[in-house]
């Protein structure tokens, strides 16, 4: 008796598209479900790497490069602070 082979579960084409879209939908199901804190999320972060590009593109400055230096050095206690409960 010959053994079945079955080389694709779709087609050549559909099975990358049907991997990837599986992979996505696991990806934010198991975001919603455990949460991230504000301002971390998935979406929250493609958008502002968008804006981001959208501003070099259009040559004008970054929300970065906007913010006053007190803003700056709070933001870096906070990394500073990241960085040492981290390791």
């Amino acid at each position: 008796m010959a053994t079945l082979r079955y080389p694709y579960l779709i087609s050549k084409t559909l099975d990358p598209i049907f991997g990837i879209a599986v992979g996505v939908s696991a990806f934010y199901l198991y975001e919603r479900r455990e949460g991230r804190e504000e301002g971390h999320t998935l979406n929250e972060l493609v958008k502002r790497r968008y804006k981001l590009e959208m501003a070099k593109f259009r040559n004008q400055p970054t929300a970065e490069e906007t913010i006053s230096e007190s803003q700056k050095q709070k933001r870096l206690a906070e990394a500073a602070i990241f960085e040492n409960t981290t390791k």
